[in-house]
């Protein structure tokens, strides 16, 4: 949840990364067509699948949050899902009473969410309640609910007993297409791979508003959120401008980095009475970009060594936002490492944020990712042992003679 103004900020806070931020700017269209499609499932009383997909670091969370906000405020319940709740009805009347082990209130037996909201808190689900089938407790209600669905690519990736996946299918065609006589909207938020994923389970169509990929913040937003942590958070005194300038031109809108500078920013400014001062931009540039690297050591982390240098490799004479084909991607990675391991390292590239695909190409999310792959780990940066160096020069003047000394 958001801190209060009084909190200081931890600068090291692992859970910065994730969740509600404070000052939310931009993403307006998508947000209205959220309120539209929110508009549309009560009008029809129907419901859709709202997809948010995007490279780690995107703020998707931080979206479906405000997304979540703009349900409440239009009277719809919400309920935060894991994936097994499409198919374990268990799992789905746990997100329904927001985590608590519940007992149904009122002798009816409905377990829709209409009475889920009047859980007594601490006593057991009756066990008649709990056999009833994920699409049996979602058509069993009139009220209009939002089910969330966040990191919804491991979908692809878990293996689902043959029941759950018929359940799973079951309901979302459903809720996908309208079927449950009620709105219900699925809100399903998640890396590059979640398209594929819904798509393995029998969802592959949406309209063009209800799909989003997430990419990074405009120029006018991402400022906008610079500005006020400086000056709402660290009370930055004067005109901030050069501190905006610098830090926007560093983290290329992208929200996990912006959180990351301006944080160290108001860590300074609360410590200089909101005085700004060109060595302390300075200071605040530099354990951003320290932030920066050591969040692309954690992306990074799953990967050898060796690994890092194939992908270094497949961005060196890649253009800042340059894309390369998954030809070309599996064609280097084989090479390499050979076929199955570079499947392997291909698809925990996706996982990782390492790479993302971006129109039926690929890329590394953020240009300055890229720009720590290929300083640090391409070719012409590997120090090899003596022997190793040794052994190239043979090969070298081998090679040389091998094409007659030219």
């Amino acid at each position: 949840m958001k801190k209060s103004d009084s909190s200081p900020i931890g600068p090291l806070n692992a859970s910065f990364e994730r969740g509600p931020t404070r000052y939310f700017h931009g993403r307006r269209k998508i947000l209205r067509d959220f309120e539209e499609y929110l508009g549309r499932a009560t009008q029809a009383n129907g419901g859709t699948t709202f997809m948010v997909q995007g490279a780690p670091g995107a703020g998707k969370t931080a979206l479906v949050y405000e997304c979540e906000q703009n349900a409440l405020r239009k009277g719809w319940g919400v309920a935060s899902i894991p994936p097994h709740a499409l198919w374990d009805s268990g799992a789905l009347l746990h997100g329904l009473g927001g985590g608590r082990r519940i007992k149904i209130a009122g002798r009816s037996g409905k377990v829709g969410f209409d009475a889920v909201v009047k859980v007594e808190v601490g006593l057991d689900l009756a066990v008649n309640e709990q056999n009833r089938t994920v699409l049996e407790i979602l058509e069993d209600g009139t009220k209009p609910l939002l089910l969330m669905l966040d990191e919804a690519q491991v979908l692809g990736k878990i293996e689902i007993p043959a029941p759950g996946r018929w359940h799973a299918n079951s309901v979302l065609d459903k809720i996908h297409n309208g079927g449950l006589d009620r709105p219900v909207l699925l809100l399903a938020a998640g890396l590059g791979t979640t398209a594929d994923a819904f798509k393995s389970l029998g969802v592959s169509r949406f309209d063009g508003s209800s799909f989003i990929e997430l990419g990074a913040l405009g120029k006018e937003p991402a400022r906008a959120v610079i500005q006020d942590w400086l000056q709402k958070e660290g009370g930055a005194k004067g005109d901030p401008t050069e501190w905006i300038d610098a830090i926007a031109q560093e983290t290329h809108g992208w929200p996990q980095h912006i959180q990351s500078y301006v944080r160290r920013a108001v860590n300074h400014l609360r410590e200089n009475a909101g005085t700004m001062t060109p060595k302390g931009l300075h200071t605040v540039l530099e354990d951003g970009r320290e932030l920066r690297s050591a969040y692309y050591e954690q992306r990074a982390r799953e990967f050898d060594e060796e690994h890092r240098h194939s992908f270094a490799k497949l961005f060196v004479n890649v253009p800042e936002d340059g894309s390369i084909t998954r030809s070309i991607v599996m064609s280097s990675l084989s090479q390499d490492h050979g076929p199955v391991e570079a499947a392997n390292l291909f698809d925990k590239a996706l996982d990782n944020g390492i790479l993302h695909r971006q129109a039926g190409r690929y890329v590394v999310p953020i240009p300055s990712m890229q720009n720590w792959l290929v300083s640090n780990y391409g070719r012409e940066q590997i120090e090899l042992p003596y022997s190793d160096r040794e052994e190239t020069k043979v090969r070298q003047r081998n090679f040389g003679h091998d094409l007659g000394g030219r």
